[in-house]
């Protein structure tokens, strides 16, 4: 099996312009601290740092959102925010990245904050302040309004969980019943929690580690992969499955076939992005949304992976980066294999 040309590949990136996509999920803020060391302290050995630049950046579903936007894509995000600085920090980022964001709703729960603090390039530590629980039900009723009562056509419907506490399954019930009143594709991003509970859905991405932990089956070899992808396509009856595993690649599972396709060489030094879980998610759903075979959505967010930046921010990513990746005589030919599965 080999990969699709690189024109096609290209006309894929020229049909995602203008789709349209509902984002729904847990909204927060990436705030990014930068400092450079000055002395030692006489309190504690520890450096002494002077703050050089404070930046924030949409996280979570909202990350997801904005680059849905910088890749063409129209977006519209239902969540929830705090009544609190982030929160209104938040709901003004995306209006500035040109979201629709009549349906955030703001409670009583602070907005998610996570802050990162680097020093002399390298971060050090990570401070969250966030509540994790599951709303109460008025809030998830509350959401379940704004999502029923959505007017704007839509191409695809995507659900981004972070284990946050928006996502519950009552919400992921209706979002898919809704998708399926549209008539459009539906997303799902599970964390861990509410991983069971994605039933119905169009196609169904996550990491691996969250899939083994979501099912109880450990990663041993081969075969207890196949048997993660064959007890999640049963239960939760979607129509695709895509696992991810860093530098080991992807692995999906559709139909009656396991297609495994390793990771592309990295197009910079290779560095763990932060938000290139969202960078691929937007890829796959916007891929979808125009039409792409399941193998040509996850032969873009192999890409997606693989342009993946080193910057001290939150990842967004643009046509720009994907058609640099696909210019000239770049080999996209790489093993892919299939093993039927036997259920």
């Amino acid at each position: 099996m080999t990969l699709n040309s690189n024109d096609r590949l290209k006309d894929i990136l020229k049909g995602i312009s203008g789709k349209r996509v509902l984002v729904i999920g847990d909204l927060m803020v990436d705030h990014y601290v930068e400092s450079v060391a000055k002395k030692l302290s006489r309190e504690a050995p520890i450096p002494v740092s002077d703050v050089i630049a404070e930046n924030s950046f949409p996280g979570g579903a909202g990350n997801l959102a904005v680059n849905i936007v910088s890749l063409g894509g129209r977006v519209s995000i239902i969540g929830m925010i705090g009544n609190d600085y982030e929160g209104q920090q938040f709901k003004s980022m995306m209006k500035n990245h040109g979201i629709d964001t009549s349906g955030i709703i703001t409670t009583s729960r602070p907005t998610s904050l996570k802050t990162r603090y680097f020093l002399d390039n390298r971060q050090h530590f990570r401070i969250d302040r966030e509540v994790r629980d599951d709303v109460d039900k008025n809030i998830t009723n509350e959401l379940v309004n704004v999502i029923q009562s959505s007017q704007d056509k839509i191409d695809c419907v995507a659900i981004a969980d972070y284990d946050k506490g928006t996502v519950t399954p009552r919400l992921i019930n209706n979002t898919v019943n809704f998708a399926k009143s549209q008539n459009v594709p539906i997303i799902g991003q599970p964390k861990v929690k509410h991983y069971i509970d994605f039933i119905g859905f169009t196609c169904i991405k996550s990491n691996l580690t969250e899939a083994s932990k979501a099912t109880g089956i450990s990663i041993m070899n081969e075969s207890s992969l196949r048997n993660i992808g064959i007890h999640l396509m049963t239960k939760l009856e979607c129509k695709s499955l895509i696992l991810t595993a860093g530098a080991k690649g992807l692995t999906i599972f559709e139909g009656r076939n396991m297609i495994q396709i390793p990771a592309l060489t990295p197009s910079k030094e290779f560095r763990r992005a932060i938000g290139i879980r969202d960078s691929m998610m937007a890829i796959l759903t916007l891929s979808i949304s125009s039409g792409a075979t399941i193998l040509e959505t996850l032969i873009l967010s192999n890409i997606a992976a693989a342009v993946s930046n080193a910057y001290v921010k939150t990842l967004v990513l643009s046509t720009k980066e994907f058609d640099e990746y696909l210019h000239g005589d770049r080999d996209l030919e790489q093993k892919i294999t299939q093993v039927p599965l036997h259920r």
